[in-house]
């Protein structure tokens, strides 16, 4: 089954490993019943951890957006 997918990109705070970056969202994602289809990280020359995240619908991608693409909020 193809889905047409929802990326949602952000860009963790350069103190944070990817590792730690994954501690708060794994969490979240297991508690809200959401899983990504696609996940992408690569580490900016700051040192920040840049993701994407594929959801295959529009409602679980805004959710995320909303707990993790606020400034500071990973």
């Amino acid at each position: 089954m193809l889905y047409e997918g929802h990326h949602v990109f952000f860009e963790a705070n350069t103190r944070r490993s990817l590792l730690k970056v994954m501690d708060r969202l794994a969490p979240w994602l297991d508690g809200n019943d959401i899983r990504p289809i696609h996940f992408k990280h690569t580490v900016a020359p700051s040192g920040a951890v840049e993701l994407q995240l594929t959801f295959k619908n529009r409602q679980d991608a805004a959710l995320f957006e909303r707990a993790f693409c606020q400034a500071e909020a990973v």
